[in-house]
């Protein structure tokens, strides 16, 4: 695993840039860990117990204004590619990656009040998990707010044509995204597109993730043309949804629940 203080922190940045939508870029950076075998409690209860304290020291000091911790539900087991992603969301730029093992370490534990030594965090860090990557985002359109306790579908979009599908995520899915979340059987949407790595062989280059209060409205129906017509009227569904293949293709599909979350007061 990398020994950087930005993965000593354990933190997946979910990141990104914003479109014209706000003054400020928000990058998001995310870590994608897989726990070592027979060690997922262990380092679930490591992360918990760790990661919200060293978050608020961090958030404190402005390095980024969210940690989020989420595991992963469906794939599970030697499937899922991650068991847990880690997610920070950073203002204008992510956090500088630093020397793990350095003081600035020893100086956060101790700010915390994580009764460990640079050298035990770590290596029980890494005795319980390891590293399978990490990625920049660039958050694109945000709707409502992720809660603990959530579940959170991760969406990973195959683009075909980048400016029509951010314009349909934007025009089309977004006044229909705010309307679940004004009535309440969706928590939050956000849609984001990947800063590093980037490049032609890669499966995905954007994400959308729709975020759910609870179990139960993860898998209720929902009307989603009903949904259509009460804010885009006038408008016809089926021509305006055919078009949605020819924008992207859905890559991937995960499921997570919200384990934890800390946020910039």
């Amino acid at each position: 695993m990398q020994k950087t203080l930005l993965l000593s922190l354990p933190a997946v940045i979910l990141a990104g840039q914003l479109t014209a939508q706000t003054s400020a870029p928000v990058f998001q950076t995310m870590t994608c860990v897989k726990a070592q075998p027979g060690k997922f409690t262990d380092y679930r209860d490591f992360v918990t117990s760790t990661g919200p304290k060293l978050a608020r020291v961090a958030i404190d000091a402005g390095s980024y204004t969210t940690w989020t911790l989420l595991q992963s539900l469906r794939p599970s087991g030697e499937e899922a590619r991650c068991d847990f992603v880690i997610s920070t969301l950073s203002e204008g730029a992510p956090p500088e990656p630093r020397n793990a093992g350095g003081q600035g370490l020893e100086q956060a534990l101790a700010k915390a009040g994580v009764k460990m030594s640079a050298a035990d965090y770590l290596g029980k860090r890494d005795a319980t998990s390891r590293l399978v990557s990490q990625e920049i985002w660039s958050m694109r359109i945000r709707v409502g707010t992720p809660q603990k306790g959530n579940y959170v579908f991760l969406n990973y979009m195959k683009v075909k044509d980048g400016p029509g599908y951010s314009k349909f995520e934007s025009e089309v899915w977004r006044p229909m995204a705010e309307g679940w979340v004004k009535e309440g059987s969706q928590s939050a949407w956000v849609v984001a597109s990947r800063v590093v790595p980037s490049g032609t062989d890669l499966a995905y280059a954007a994400y959308s993730a729709d975020i759910y209060p609870n179990w139960t409205a993860v898998f209720k129906p929902r009307n989603t043309q009903a949904m259509f017509g009460k804010v885009h009227g006038g408008k016809d569904y089926q021509e305006t949804m055919g078009k949605l293949g020819a924008l992207r293709d859905l890559a991937r599909r995960e499921l997570y629940v919200v384990v934890d979350r800390t946020a910039k007061m």
